[in-house]
């Protein structure tokens, strides 16, 4: 609801406000496959702690038996909203379950490679901020997958979220507030785990998306004569299937996701240089700066959560290259915005390096504090 707000204001009037909706028609769409996906990996994993084994220890054929058994069960329960009315649909469905058994098996292989355990699924937080006036704004989230890892008296904590569609994680979007997920189960579940392991120092590891997807292997580099063989292909698609988001640039951090890359790591956005520490191009951050992230997210929250209390319904959408927030509105025969038309204006901005957005974000929170020192 904040990102929706953040990318323009009178969409969200219109859906929050108004509640309005589009007319509901029987068939299968991209939302349905999210769903199914998201409440299958859910299935999964608690029939998986119902077993003697856990991510380390499942065999392949009993992890695949259990992600059959997960995606086929959630399937069956939406047997009755128009799932299976048409061939094509039916074809989709076999197709998503080869995609969640593929599925199963990366974030398997993706675990296997470090030291952090899933601890918890689907974990519900529930926060309320205070606003001017005795106001206060309830948030409510949902952090599909929560992983731990401690050692020497730290704990690193690490967030991914499952996204079906092709989410990139962006700095700048963050800054805008049209990405704020990730930074906001970072700075939720950090302070549950602060106030429940008071005896270890709780750290960020790392906050990621990972994109179901069936990858399809681009061969054009490879030799007609050269043939590959089924480890070389697995590997292919891993690093294809690799979450994006941000990772604690503390070694023992990183390593504890993936322990013995040298130079790329084929599951997190992490390369190497030759002295063995993140490159340009590695997606990383300290400890400081992911404190500085969360704080901005938190400050956002209160900035959004106060225009939305004063009935900010002003259209204003956003149109970059990364964002346009007309793309898939469901509300453009309402607005009827047009750039063109005297009154109607889009948002814009441009990208900056890490670097800069995050000093940025510096610069706001040092503001925002003085406010509320004063």
């Amino acid at each position: 609801r904040f990102e929706q707000f953040a990318r323009c204001a009178y969409a969200h009037f219109l859906n929050y406000g108004l509640r309005l909706s589009e007319r509901e028609e029987s068939g299968f769409t991209t939302l349905d496959m999210g769903n199914i996906y998201h409440e299958a990996l859910e299935k999964y994993s608690k029939k998986l702690d119902h077993t003697q084994d856990d991510w380390f220890s499942v065999s392949d054929e009993k992890r695949d038996e259990l992600a059959s058994e997960a995606i086929g069960e959630t399937i069956d329960e939406y047997s009755g909203y128009g799932i299976f009315d048409t061939a094509q649909d039916s074809h989709t469905v076999e197709r998503m379950k080869n995609i969640f058994r593929q599925t199963v098996w990366a974030l398997t292989t993706q675990i296997r490679k470090g030291s952090f355990v899933p601890e918890r699924f689907e974990f519900s937080f529930f926060e309320s901020l205070d606003m001017d006036g005795d106001v206060q704004v309830d948030i409510k989230g949902r952090v599909d997958r929560t992983d731990t890892y401690t050692d020497d008296g730290r704990m690193f904590i690490k967030v991914l979220d499952y996204k079906s569609g092709n989410t990139a994680f962006d700095l700048v979007k963050l800054y805008y507030g049209t990405q704020l997920q990730l930074a906001v189960y970072m700075d939720a579940v950090m302070e549950q785990k602060k106030q429940t392991n008071t005896s270890v120092s709780v750290e960020p590891g790392g906050m990621l998306y990972y994109h179901i997807d069936d990858p399809v292997i681009d061969l054009k580099d490879i030799s007609p004569d050269e043939t590959l063989s089924e480890e070389e292909i697995d590997r292919m698609i891993l690093r294809m299937l690799k979450p994006d988001g941000l990772i604690n640039s503390d070694e023992k951090a990183y390593r504890a996701m993936d322990a013995d890359f040298e130079k790329d790591s084929d599951v997190i956005p992490v390369k190497l240089k030759k002295d063995q520490t993140p490159d340009a191009y590695s997606k990383v951050a300290s400890k400081e700066e992911f404190e500085v992230i969360t704080e901005f997210a938190r400050n956002k929250l209160h900035e959004i959560g106060k225009d939305i209390y004063n009935g900010d319904v002003e259209v204003n959408p956003i149109k970059t290259k990364k964002i346009d927030s007309c793309a898939f509105c469901g509300y453009q025969s309402i607005c009827r915005f047009g750039s063109k038309i005297p009154g109607f204006s889009a948002r814009s901005f441009k990208g900056g390096k890490k670097d800069d957005v995050i000093e940025h974000m510096r610069n706001e929170n040092a503001v925002a504090d003085f406010r509320i020192g004063h």
